[in-house]
């Protein structure tokens, strides 16, 4: 019943989604789009697939994973929707994957081909495409600072403030969020731990440094201490 449900809410996501309006710099780029609802866990690219595809997330988030020796699985790029990744040239390598991180995720894929043919004449198009590959330079670079950082609990703070940054809808809500991810999967992402994870979350708000409602819902109370480098 509970996947049932996730399919009927995710079909309704599917039925709401419209593609930006004219005037849009990516209105264009949009007409091209193929709309496809994927299941948690369920691989969106296959890592010996030919890189004919653009990606971007309607709905949901997506993981581009990789296997690591021992078997466990981690995040390398977490994406939310808006973000655009892109397939591999050449193919990655066959222990990467990119995949539906929550159930219903919904993902819009373009031609590659077709995109780069409308780019060459298209000036918005081609500005559009550069800001794609600029944002996911932007997002590695983050996701190597949060790593770099000491401690596992310094590696949560700072997440949360980079996530409630790419989660919020305006300055008034951006020190409030529902994390869009698990813990399991923040683990994945971070490299640590899901007790290591929880551990630094109840660490975090006996600080006062967040306050916490259920698993998920998360306010920022003090954004000083969560960037504490020393």
């Amino acid at each position: 019943m509970r996947g049932h449900k996730a399919s009927i809410l995710a079909d309704d996501n599917l039925r709401r989604y419209t593609p930006p309006s004219p005037g849009n710099s990516g209105s264009t780029l949009e007409a091209l789009a193929a709309v496809t609802r994927y299941r948690r866990g369920q691989e969106i690219r296959s890592p010996r697939s030919p890189a004919e595809s653009w990606y971007r997330v309607v709905i949901g988030v997506v993981g581009r994973c990789a296997v690591r020796a021992g078997g466990r699985r981690q995040i390398v790029d977490l994406l939310l929707p808006g973000d655009f990744f892109f397939d591999s040239m050449p193919p990655v390598d066959q222990h990467c994957s990119v995949e539906a991180v929550v159930e219903g995720t919904v993902v819009a894929c373009y031609s590659r081909e077709r995109a780069e043919r409308l780019a060459a004449f298209d000036p918005d198009v081609a500005h559009e495409i550069r800001d794609m590959t600029a944002a996911i330079t932007w997002r590695l670079e983050e996701q190597i600072l949060i790593l770099g950082r000491t401690t596992a609990t310094k590696k949560i703070g700072c997440f949360l403030l980079k996530m409630a940054e790419r989660c919020s809808k305006s300055e008034t809500d951006k020190n409030r969020m529902a994390l869009p991810i698990s813990r399991y999967d923040i683990a994945d992402h971070l490299a640590i731990s899901v007790e290591t994870v929880s551990r630094s979350l109840t660490e975090l708000k006996q600080r006062g440094a967040i306050a916490l409602a259920g698993t998920r819902q998360i306010r920022i109370v003090d954004r000083a201490a969560l960037d504490d480098e020393d």
